[in-house]
C-alpha cells in the first residue's frame, strides 16, 4: 500500500495552494508535488499510487463537517489535549471535505474509503493534523511522559506549547512565522517517524511569504503521510479519536495520550434512549429476533434481553491485548449493535465456516471501559495468537442485554 499525505489547509479557491508527498518503503518522503484543488489532487494521487492501493492522509475534516462548524471530536481535542486545530482559510462553501475530495478521486478512477483499511487491501483517507502530531511528539520528549508518580500528567499534557507556524495569528510578521517553523521542525526531529530533509531544505530557500507557505505545507503533508504509515505499521501506538461517520482524527499516542484521548464520554442519556425492551426492538427489530433470556423474572436482577441477527453485522478489533476492547472495534457493515447494556456476543470470526461453528463467545469484564474477555481463552487461541497485534473482523451472531426494568 502507497502512503500519501496532502496538505489541504489553504486551498480555498482563492490561489492558496497544497501539497502532496508520497513515502517509499522505509518511510522517507520520495517525491512531493504542489496541488492548487482537489481535481489536482486526485491526479497526482493516481500517479503517485502507479495502480497500488493507497492511503491518503489529508488536514481536513473527512467525515461531519458542519459547514465549518466545531465537530464532537474537535471539542475532544481541545479538552483533553489542549490543541486547537487551525481553522482552514475561505468561507464555508470554499472549504474542502471528506465528500469532494471522495468524488474528484472516485472521478478520476480511484474510489476509496473514508478511513484507512487495516488489511491495506482497499484505498482509504485518513484524517490527521498537524497540531496533534506536535503534541503528541512533544509529549514524547517531555520529562513527564517518563515522570509516571507526577501529579496532574493530563493538565501538563495539555498546557505543553507547540509552535504557531502557519500565520494564524494577523499580525506574525514574515520572521516570527520563519522562526516557529524552524522551532517545529526541531520539534518535530525528535521523532525517527518523520523524514524532515526535504521540508528543512524548502525552508533553507525560503525568501518570501510564499515559499515559507510552500515549506510549512510540505512539513505538514510530511507529518501526515508519517503518522499514517505509523497507524498502519504500529496501531498501538497511536489513537482513533472520535466516529467514522461522525468525524474522527488519527493522531500518535504512547500509552498515556491513548488513555487521555479514548477515555470514553459520559453516557448520560443513551440508557433512557435504549431501554427498556421496546426501545431496544426498534433498534434492531429490522435486523434481529429480540427474546428474553429468564424464564422468571428475578426481583432485583435486571431482565436479560438475546438478540439473534438474521444478517449479522460485520465488526473488525485489533488485537493488543488480551481483552478485546470495544474503542478498538469498528463497525463495517450491517446493523452496528448498541454498547448500553451489552454484556455478551457470540461471534463469528471472518473466513470460518459459518456451518461448521457454533461461534466464539465474548463476555463483557468489569472495568469501566467496554472491553470483553475471550471466553473461554483456549477456544480463541486455535484461531488467534495472543496480542499479535493483528485486525480480525467477525460477524456478531448474538449479542445479550441488561434491560432496564419499565418504569411501574
Amino acid at each position: 500500500m502507497r502512503i500519501l499525505g496532502a496538505d489541504l489547509r489553504e486551498i480555498d479557491g482563492s490561489g492558496g495552494g497544497g501539497t502532496v508527498v508520497a513515502l517509499d518503503a522505509a518511510g522517507s518522503v520520495a517525491v512531493f508535488a504542489r496541488i492548487e484543488d482537489p481535481a489536482a489532487l486526485a491526479r497526482e494521487t493516481g500517479r503517485l499510487a502507479s495502480g497500488e492501493p493507497f492511503l491518503l492522509a489529508v488536514d481536513v475534516p473527512v467525515a461531519g463537517d458542519g459547514g465549518g462548524k466545531p465537530r464532537r471530536v474537535d471539542g475532544w481535542l481541545h479538552r483533553r489535549l489542549g490543541v486547537r486545530i487551525a481553522p482552514r482559510k475561505g468561507g464555508a462553501a470554499a472549504r474542502i471535505a471528506g465528500p469532494e475530495l471522495l468524488a474528484a478521486l472516485a472521478t478520476s478512477g480511484h474510489p476509496c474509503l473514508p478511513f484507512p483499511d487495516r488489511d491495506r487491501r482497499r484505498s482509504g483517507l485518513a484524517e490527521v493534523h498537524p497540531e496533534p502530531v506536535l503534541k503528541a511528539i512533544v509529549w514524547e520528549a517531555s520529562a513527564a511522559a517518563q515522570a509516571r508518580e507526577i501529579p496532574d500528567r493530563e493538565a501538563i499534557l495539555r498546557a505543553l506549547p507547540i509552535p504557531d507556524y502557519r500565520g494564524s495569528k494577523p499580525r506574525a510578521s514574515w520572521a516570527d512565522r520563519f522562526g516557529a517553523l524552524d522551532a517545529a521542525l526541531r520539534i518535530a526531529g525528535a521523532s525517527e517517524a518523520f523524514d524532515l530533509r526535504p521540508a528543512r531544505e524548502e525552508l533553507q530557500r525560503a525568501s518570501s511569504g510564499p515559499t515559507l507557505a510552500a515549506a510549512a505545507s510540505l512539513f505538514d503533508a510530511t507529518l501526515l503521510a508519517g503518522t499514517a504509515r505509523r497507524y498502519l505499521e504500529e496501531p498501538e501506538r497511536c489513537a482513533f479519536a472520535g466516529e467514522r461517520d461522525s468525524g474522527y482524527v488519527i493522531l500518535p499516542a504512547d500509552a498515556f495520550v491513548r488513555r487521555v484521548v479514548l477515555r470514553e464520554p459520559s453516557p448520560a442519556g443513551e440508557r433512557a434512549a435504549l431501554f427498556p425492551r421496546a426501545t431496544l426492538e426498534q433498534r434492531l427489530g429490522p435486523h434481529a429476533a429480540i427474546r428474553p433470556l429468564d424464564l422468571i423474572d428475578m426481583p432485583g436482577r435486571s431482565p436479560r434481553l438475546e438478540a439473534v441477527f438474521a444478517s449479522p453485522p460485520l465488526y473488525e478489533f485489533d488485537n493488543l491485548d488480551e481483552m478485546m476492547w470495544w474503542k478498538h472495534c469498528r463497525h463495517l457493515a450491517g446493523p452496528e449493535v448498541p454498547a448500553d447494556g451489552l454484556q455478551e456476543i457470540v461471534v463469528r470470526l471472518d473466513g470460518d465456516d459459518a456451518r461448521g461453528t457454533s461461534g466464539l463467545r465474548l463476555v463483557r469484564s468489569r472495568h469501566r471501559t467496554l472491553s470483553f474477555r475471550f471466553e473461554p481463552p483456549s477456544a480463541w487461541r486455535l484461531r488467534v495468537a495472543p496480542r499479535d497485534g493483528k485486525t480480525y473482523p467477525f460477524r456478531v451472531l448474538r449479542a445479550v442485554f441488561d434491560a432496564a426494568r419499565p418504569h411501574s
